[in-house]
């Protein structure tokens, strides 16, 4: 009556190291390495007796890499910022829903725009998880009452859901789109002025150039045309079915947001 098995728990085993120092009082450093192996980690694969999907224990996982931070004290400003690389793959294979993938078991044997599977390999990258984090942060005390902060956030590119296997590429006619969430880097401002004891003012601008930017991404089946048009069936049938044109879809990230108001603390 369940459509996937039982499930056994997730189990993570970890390694991590690292160390950590000050120069002078004023600047403080840190850098560790880390290490975690999943072992039945939980994966939405494909069956090809039912041609659904389900979720099943999956082999093995890892997630491993480097992290530095930095922050010191100079006069009136503070500075600080923190760097992580990490790379997450897959360790076991396993055959996984790969519809709108340029490289599944169809399109590989010229049918393209049909529902297929693809082939996770060990090493493969897990989608949704960059390998490049940086966050950087600068606060500048301009009088005793009066803060101005600011600080970046940039993440590098990462694989799209359905990409598992990091081999697709579009043709610009059954699939579209790279497959891929591109990186982006977005900077934030802020302000405080503190009017007494209790009382403080404050403003903060999140995106403040408004970048356009994308925090996830699928791929997916359209029907839609570059001019908006909707296709129920673009191309001519295979063997009776019809193929279907695959996308990138994006998940947008935020735009400029503004906000302020006052805190209060007793």
């Amino acid at each position: 009556m369940a459509g996937d098995p039982p499930l056994r728990q997730v189990v993570t085993r970890t390694v991590e190291a690292g160390i950590r120092g000050s120069l002078e009082g004023n600047l403080r450093w840190s850098a560790g390495y880390f290490r975690g192996e999943n072992r039945n980690d939980i994966l939405f694969v494909a069956s090809s007796q039912t041609g659904f999907g389900y979720f099943k224990n999956f082999g093995k996982t890892r997630r491993h890499g480097v992290e530095i931070d930095a922050n010191g004290h100079f006069r009136r400003i503070t500075l600080g910022g923190g760097y992580t690389f990490l790379e997450a793959t897959y360790q076991s294979p396993e055959t996984v829903n790969g519809s709108s993938n340029s490289t599944n078991s169809e399109a590989a044997a010229g049918a393209k725009g049909l529902d297929g599977f693809t082939m996770i390999q060990p090493g493969a990258k897990i989608p949704f998880i960059p390998s490049h984090m940086l966050k950087a942060f600068a606060d500048v005390q301009l009088t005793v009452k009066f803060l101005v902060d600011a600080g970046i956030t940039a993440v590098s590119s990462s694989y799209a859901r359905g990409n598992e296997n990091n081999l697709h590429q579009p043709d610009g006619t059954y699939y579209l789109g790279p497959g891929i969430s591109p990186g982006y880097a977005v900077v934030n401002l802020g302000a405080r002025y503190q009017v007494n004891r209790v009382v403080q003012l404050f403003v903060q601008v999140n995106n403040l150039f408004d970048r356009q930017y994308y925090s996830a991404a699928q791929l997916g089946p359209t029907g839609f045309s570059s001019n908006g048009t909707f296709i129920a069936r673009p191309f001519p049938s295979v063997d009776g079915e019809f193929p279907v044109q695959h996308a990138t879809f994006y998940a947008p990230g935020a735009p400029r947001i503004i906000s302020g108001g006052l805190r209060f603390r007793f």
